[in-house]
């Protein structure tokens, strides 16, 4: 027996291994030193305490890797010998060495954590050990895994701190861009309004001109066909001069048609005075007359509040432009003109039965050719409206 305890205790030992017998029987004891001092078998770093006062001790003072315990010592028995050790020492293999042959005992040792349960009849063979092999690499395996758990812990611990930074730099970098996005936003909404401004300066510009052609110069010129007409019934009997005087009647009579054209262009008094559907009704009706094109116009929702008049100028120039390209190219006999306000929005639609033109071809024609088409609106990646030319 005792050489079989020698060849397993040989295979299994370590130099680190240290062990605590708790042994009150000298006998018992000593015949398990020997066993465990046998030379070659790694050098087991052994401690023998005779009470449990006296392991306690022990415990206190080192670190051991396994304890072998009897259940019967001077200074406490039975179930109370493994629940003291249990209690001083939780994480220690326990491996019992007794006397007591009771199942309960034994059952209950094991349900508290010790690793095995030996009667000492049976102690000094091959059952003993093949325990204190299992105690220990048992020991050794849990050490491992507790190293695991400390080192997946640990790259736990290193992620999060990684994460927590990684977090803090997009946060950062998101704070910026939300930053710049703002920044740009303020940027366009400053340029549109000055482009707002400069349509506005622009149009009472537009409307100071105008008035001035049709309050000065119109009267201007009024006056002088006035003045030629009375040159003309009191003074001029040579046939020459009625003849001058009359073509210069004629001339006055054609630069006073021609101001009030260019004012109405410049800024029809309609548009400011009486609003978008009105202004747009009577220059359709003008276009017919001179293109000699039908024209149909239609508005809905539009006499019930005024738009803005920033609206009113666009929608106007938009429906003048469309309307004189029509003129120029479309060569169409009928053009419907429908104007509409809904809650959310207005549209203007200017439509003819015309030739039309292909607008992929006039997207991709050069820019060599030095023409200005239509104004065709285009979304951009950032979602902002902007226009494009088509060259035609």
């Amino acid at each position: 027996m005792l050489s079989e305890l020698v060849c397993y205790i040989q295979i299994v030992s370590a130099p680190s291994v240290k062990l605590l017998l708790v042994e009150d029987s000298p006998t018992d004891a000593a015949l398990l030193c020997e066993a465990l001092s046998q030379k070659g078998l790694g050098g087991f770093d052994f401690t023998h305490a005779e009470s449990w006062s006296e392991a306690a001790t022990c415990l206190q003072k080192q670190r051991f890797d396994l304890m072998l315990l009897d259940l019967s010592l001077p200074d406490v028995t039975g179930r109370d010998t493994f629940l003291r050790a249990r209690a001083a020492a939780p994480h220690l293999p326990i491996v019992v060495l007794t006397g007591m042959a009771d199942e309960a005992v034994g059952l209950e040792a094991v349900r508290h954590g010790i690793q095995d349960y030996l009667i000492k009849g049976q102690a000094f063979g091959r059952q003993t050990a093949r325990a204190i092999r299992y105690a220990i690499e048992r020991k050794q395996a849990e050490t491992a895994l507790k190293q695991a758990e400390a080192n997946v812990q640990r790259e736990r611990d290193q992620l999060e701190v990684r994460v927590r930074e990684r977090t803090a730099e997009l946060s950062e970098a998101n704070r910026a861009l939300q930053g710049e996005m703002a920044q740009r936003q303020r940027a366009e909404e400053a340029h549109r309004e000055v482009l707002r401004r400069l349509v506005a300066a622009e149009e009472t510009e537009r409307g100071r001109v105008s008035r001035e052609l049709h309050d000065r110069l119109g009267q201007d010129l009024t006056a002088l066909k006035l003045g030629l007409q009375i040159v003309r019934k009191q003074g001029a009997s040579a046939p020459r001069l009625r003849e001058s005087v009359s073509k210069l009647e004629d001339l006055a009579d054609t630069l006073i048609r021609d101001v009030h054209r260019l004012a109405w262009e410049l800024r029809p008094a309609a548009l400011d005075d009486f609003g978008l559907e009105l202004a747009l009704r009577r220059y359709a009706d003008e276009w017919a007359a001179l293109s000699g094109v039908a024209v149909d116009f239609d508005s809905q929702g539009v006499t019930a509040q005024r738009l803005a008049r920033e609206v009113e100028t666009t929608l106007y120039r938009i429906a003048r432009e469309a309307l004189t390209n029509v003129f120029l190219h479309a060569s169409a006999k009928r053009v419907s003109i429908l104007l509409q306000r809904r809650t959310d929005h207005v549209s203007l639609i200017v439509e003819d039965d015309g030739r039309g033109f292909d607008a992929a071809a006039m997207l991709q024609a050069p820019a060599s050719q030095g023409k200005l088409g239509l104004l065709v609106p285009y979304r951009e990646n950032r979602a902002q409206d902007g226009w494009d030319i088509l060259r035609g």
